[in-house]
């Protein structure tokens, strides 16, 4: 349910439980890890096969990222921007523009801010070459956004009309997939981990940008809460850019 959801690769086993929504967000890491690595295959081809300029593989690798969302995230980002930057005092005006399909002037200068400041960040670290090590920092800065996006889901209150509503207050649904999260965490740690020597080498600084996008994400997450009044799917993906953009930004001042 994650990877059909979340990642534009097909997923060769398809198969919905509307009662496992819970359990479909503990997953969400999972899937930034596999998109990572897929990112990052693609960079040392580009990188070490083609020899491409680092703005042309930076550029490439933005494009190619937000690509294997599927774009997801990015509508959630733009409808958020469009709710809550303008600043009305009227929740229920800032709701009835989280619902309206159409992208005002606020969701499309943050669209090309937030991409000119990602792209630039991918372009400065493309700028120093490819290694394993920058691969491990990137994959954890995508598996730590979706860390932070999964845990406010999971512990928020929805609001109404929510594809998450109905599992708030209930332990039975929440603590197991609590349980899961940390599991498959802790999985894609050990994972990204083991691709290198060196991530043991650099452990603080790669704790440093996970810190970075875990603490961007659910400061984000509660801002966006405390002016929706409730969590929803574009909150979760608002939240996911502003913390992966976080830690490009982290992982940029690193290398470049």
């Amino acid at each position: 349910m994650a990877w059909g959801m979340f990642c534009w690769i097909p997923c060769p086993y398809k198969k919905w439980d509307d009662k496992a929504r819970l359990a479909q967000v503990a997953m969400f890491p999972l899937v930034g890890t596999m998109i990572g690595a897929v990112t990052c295959f693609c960079w040392w081809i580009i990188a070490d096969v083609l020899f491409l300029s680092p703005i042309l593989s930076g550029s490439i690798l933005t494009g190619l990222y937000f690509l294997l969302t599927g774009f997801i995230h990015l509508d959630g980002f733009m409808d958020c921007a469009d709710a809550i930057m303008p600043r009305h005092p009227d929740l229920e005006q800032r709701l009835r523009i989280l619902k309206d399909p159409h992208s005002g002037a606020f969701a499309l200068i943050s669209l090309v801010l937030m991409i000119l400041i990602f792209a630039g960040a991918f372009i400065s670290v493309c700028e120093t070459g490819f290694d394993i090590y920058k691969a491990c920092v990137f994959i954890v800065i995508l598996t730590s956004s979706r860390t932070a996006s999964a845990l406010t889901v999971i512990l928020s209150t929805p609001m109404g009309g929510s594809q998450y509503a109905g599992n708030e207050g209930k332990a039975s649904d929440v603590l197991p997939a609590l349980i899961i999260l940390v599991l498959v965490v802790g999985t894609c740690e050990f994972m990204v981990s083991g691709l290198s020597v060196m991530t043991f080498i650099f452990e603080p600084f790669t704790n440093f940008a996970a810190l970075a996008v875990l603490i961007t994400g659910i400061l984000a997450g509660k801002y966006d809460i405390q002016k929706l009044g409730g969590m929803n799917g574009d909150i979760a993906g608002h939240l996911l850019v502003l913390s992966e953009l976080a830690g490009m930004l982290v992982m940029a001042i690193e290398f470049a």
